[in-house]
């Protein structure tokens, strides 16, 4: 009997616990297609097609002047706060493989290492919502 009444509890635990991807309500208001190109100093040109699908499941395409696209597909994205999720679309780049993509008011913003190595001294930019 004790048996049953504890699988009976970690099953209730399993089920009633939150999503990371749920842990903040609003996952609808991230959902779109996003778009985000700059010139560095040097006059390269980098941009990064955003689509996410659900928070779960994100796809990124990442463009260089210099290199064909590379696409990353079935990301998970990981709550900040509730305004900022981060994504990590190349884990063998480390820290030059994870963008930050925050919400403030009806505008987006991107950040992160790859971002402050195209320009330098801004730790954010504006993040086009395409649809």
């Amino acid at each position: 009997m004790k048996s049953l009444l504890c699988f009976f509890i970690l099953l209730i635990n399993m089920v009633c616990q939150p999503s990371e991807a749920g842990k903040w309500s609003g996952e609808k208001h991230w959902i779109g297609t996003y778009h985000f190109s700059a010139r560095n100093r040097d006059g390269m040109k980098t941009s990064f097609d955003i689509q996410i699908i659900r928070l779960d499941n994100i796809t990124i395409k990442y463009m260089s002047d210099e290199d064909r696209p590379e696409i990353y597909k079935n990301i998970r994205s990981k709550f900040v706060t509730k305004d900022k999720i981060s994504i990590p679309f190349s884990p063998k780049d480390k820290e030059m493989g994870i963008i930050y993509v925050e919400k403030l008011d009806n505008e987006f913003y991107i950040s992160g290492s790859p971002i402050y190595f195209i320009n330098p001294g801004s730790d954010d930019l504006p993040l086009k919502k395409v649809k």
